[in-house]
């Protein structure tokens, strides 16, 4: 069987996927999450561009995808676009077996002790951001939360404390990331076999201020000439070595240097902002995250957190290429086919999840969702390599917030997402909220 597709003419399928790829734009994900639920789990469309392109929004399609061998699904050549920002040798859009090795490397900064030794800096920038934040008036979470994980990712990976150096290297990475959230990228993409991406001048701006930036401090790590922090990232993928003794080049650590920036910087904070937004409407569940601070636990938290990134995942979609004819479930697919996982139309499967677009933190107490039921952070072996990192540091950002504050909502109405078609979909006004001191009795009560 072939998957059941939209409404395009074969003469006119040109015509209709540079249609539907401006649908997209003007509509983004909430548009796609109506595709899926009208037309079924699997849906082909032609998108100009991007090819022959399926949407799969059913977990045990997504569980057989995931799994796929990587020969036969394609990580890299799924992610396309995301290559014209992090760089062709960015870990993130290799594919196997280079991914799996150099994934090896990347790992051990962002678990176990090296991983908790961040938990101070989260702290220490999280009061610092705080202080600057207005308790009569309302803030731009969304805002808020960008320049605070910007900051913390420039310490952790470069070791960078002073106000002035971390601005300065959080800079051409905060312009990068404002291409990549940018309508152009995705144009771009679709235009590569016109030039569009070797003529793209501001990316190429960018980039020349990053190589700049990275390559110096490179060098000095591998002078010895800096005296070394065993939790600065930089210098442990200088240091890092496979099994058989070889080490990163200049370029491979630049392109991964970029991907750890940008993944964990915007979709943290844009899960910070619906978290915020989340506990400003939810009060109780606000007391019960407040109840932990302090107590060494973060069970109830990382359910919330859980549930927050069930609801809204901040990267929506991922995708992988067909490297041969493929039999998705009963439908086949020809080589060259983009298959695109609607993760959060997935995540709100209700075969899955009772009542699954209402906010249940409980849902993640007593029982876990089927593994490919909830996948905010994508699955197999590509599944996001910061996860452990972002549970981290929204826990310690959280607990830092409301150890002596309350969120207080500033609209009665929940946000909701924005509209606009983007790799990361945000509160569409910015989870606006009022972040005020606790009252004496609340300080009693917590």
């Amino acid at each position: 069987m072939r998957p059941p597709s939209l409404p395009a003419p074969k003469l006119l399928s040109t015509a209709f996927g540079g249609l539907y790829a401006v649908a997209y734009s003007v509509g983004g994900q909430s548009l796609v999450s109506r595709v899926a639920r009208r037309y079924g789990p699997v849906v082909a469309l032609p998108v100009l561009g991007y090819g022959r392109v399926v949407a799969v929004a059913d977990p045990t399609l997504a569980k057989q995808v995931f799994t796929a061998k990587p020969d036969i699904l394609l990580g890299g050549e799924g992610v396309g676009p995301a290559a014209a920002i992090y760089g062709r040798r960015s870990m993130f859009v290799l594919e196997e077996p280079e991914h799996l090795r150099r994934r090896k490397l990347l790992t051990p900064p962002l678990h176990g002790d090296v991983l908790r030794s961040y938990i101070p800096v989260i702290e220490e920038a999280t009061r610092v951001a705080m202080a600057t934040w207005p308790a009569d008036s309302p803030i731009r979470m969304l805002d808020a939360a960008r320049e605070l994980t910007l900051e913390v990712i420039v310490k952790v990976i470069f070791g960078a404390h002073q106000p002035a150096e971390v601005a300065r290297l959080g800079k051409p990475f905060a312009e990068l990331l404002d291409l990549a959230l940018s309508m152009e990228t995705p144009i771009r993409y679709a235009a590569r076999r016109l030039g569009a991406l070797r003529t793209w001048g501001a990316l190429a701006d960018v980039n020349g201020k990053i190589d700049e930036l990275i390559l110096p401090l490179i060098a000095d790590r591998r002078a010895g000439t800096r005296q070394r922090d065993t939790t600065d990232i930089l210098s442990m993928l200088v240091a890092a070595r496979t099994e058989e003794g070889d080490g990163l080049s200049d370029k491979e650590i630049r392109d991964d240097v970029i991907t750890l920036m940008l993944a964990g910087h915007e979709t943290t904070a844009t899960t910070l902002a619906w978290l915020v937004d989340l506990l400003g409407h939810h009060r109780r569940v606000q007391q019960r995250v407040r109840s932990e601070v302090g107590t060494g636990s973060a069970v109830y938290t990382e359910a919330v957190i859980n549930e927050t990134l069930r609801l809204h995942p901040p990267a929506p979609i991922t995708g992988r290429m067909t490297a041969a004819q493929y039999q998705l479930g009963d439908y086949t697919l020809e080589p060259g086919t983009r298959i695109v996982l609607l993760l959060d139309v997935i995540n709100r499967d209700p075969a899955t999840y009772a009542e699954p677009n209402e906010f249940r933190p409980e849902r993640f107490l007593d029982s876990r969702p089927t593994p490919y039921g909830w996948v905010p952070f994508g699955g197999g072996l590509k599944r996001c390599i910061g996860a452990s990192f972002s549970m981290c540091e929204l826990t310690t950002m959280l607990h830092t917030m409301l150890q002596d504050n309350e969120l207080r909502p500033y609209s009665r109405r929940r946000e909701s997402p924005s509209a606009r078609g983007a790799p990361v979909v945000v509160p569409a006004n910015g989870a606006r909220v009022y972040v005020a001191p606790l009252s004496p009795c609340e300080k009693v009560t917590a």
